[in-house]
C-alpha cells in the first residue's frame, strides 16, 4: 500500500467510501425517479418506452449528481481542476479524445461478434434504448441528453470515484476496476451485452483518465462516441425504414 494511503485514519476511508456511495448514483437515480415516476402513475415498463421521459430522468439525474459533486468539492476545499477539468494540452487532448472513437465502435463491434457467435441467447441488434427514438426532434434530445449524462456526467462520476479510491481506498487502479465493472452493471438495461460493453468502455475511459491525467480526452470520446452512434443508428436504421 502507498505510504500516503497507510496514513489515512479509518475515518477518513469510511467517509469516502461514503461519499464514493453517494455519487456513484444511487441517491441521483432514486431522488430523479420520484418525479418520473409520479408522472408515469408508477409504471415502470412505461418509462423505458418514452424518449422524452428517459431524456428527462438522464438529465435530471444528471443534475443531482453534479449538485452532489460540487458539495463535497466545496466540502474538501477541493475544486472542478482537481478532478482533471482543466485546459491545459487540451489539443493534444482533443486530439487523443478523438483518436479512441473508432476504438470504442471496434470495441462495440467485437462484442457483438461474439455474443452472436457464442452466446446467440443473449445478442441483440440494436441497443433497445435507441428503438424508442421515434422522431428527429426525439433524437436531438436523446443526444443532448446523452451528452450531458454520459459524456460529462459519467466522467467528472469517474474522476471523483477514482481520486477517492486513489487517496484513501486502495488506489487509483483498484477504483478504476471496481468502478468499470459496477459502471457497467448499472447498465443491465441494455441487456447482458450492453453490460459487457459499457465495462469495457468505462474501463478505457478510465484509463485513459490516469495515463493523461485530465478528463478532456475521455469525454470528448464518450460525447463523440454516443453522438455518432444514435445519428448512426438513425440514419441507417429508423430513417430507412
Amino acid at each position: 500500500m502507498p505510504a500516503e494511503l497507510s496514513r489515512k485514519s479509518w475515518t477518513e476511508r469510511f467517509q469516502a467510501l461514503f461519499e464514493v456511495l453517494l455519487i456513484s448514483g444511487l441517491v441521483s437515480s432514486f431522488l430523479a425517479a420520484l418525479p418520473i415516476f409520479g408522472l408515469r402513475g408508477g409504471r415502470v415498463e412505461s418509462l423505458l418506452q418514452d424518449a422524452r421521459i428517459v431524456s428527462l430522468y438522464l438529465l435530471l439525474e444528471s443534475a443531482i449528481t453534479f449538485l452532489l459533486i460540487a458539495v463535497l468539492l466545496r466540502a474538501h476545499r477541493e475544486t472542478i481542476g482537481s478532478l482533471g477539468l482543466r485546459w491545459e494540452h487540451w489539443k493534444r487532448n482533443l486530439l487523443l479524445g478523438l483518436s479512441l472513437v473508432p476504438v470504442l465502435f471496434l470495441i462495440n463491434a467485437v462484442v457483438a461478434i461474439v455474443f452472436k457467435l457464442y452466446l446467440p441467447e443473449y445478442y441483440i441488434e440494436v441497443n433497445p434504448l435507441t428503438q424508442i427514438i421515434k422522431t428527429p426532434q426525439q433524437l436531438a434530445l436523446f443526444i443532448f441528453s446523452a451528452l450531458v449524462a454520459g459524456g460529462i456526467k459519467e466522467e467528472l462520476q469517474r474522476a471523483f470515484i477514482i481520486n477517492r479510491f486513489r487517496v484513501y481506498l486502495g488506489g487509483a487502479w483498484v477504483g478504476l476496476v471496481l468502478w468499470s465493472l459496477i459502471f457497467g452493471a448499472f447498465h443491465y438495461v441494455q441487456k447482458e451485452q450492453g453490460v459487457v460493453i459499457a465495462t469495457l468502455m468505462g474501463f478505457l475511459f478510465g484509463l485513459i483518465y490516469l495515463l493523461s491525467g485530465s478528463l478532456i480526452a475521455p469525454i470528448i470520446a464518450h460525447a463523440a462516441y454516443d453522438t455518432l452512434a444514435l445519428l448512426a443508428y438513425w440514419f441507417l436504421s429508423s430513417h430507412l425504414k
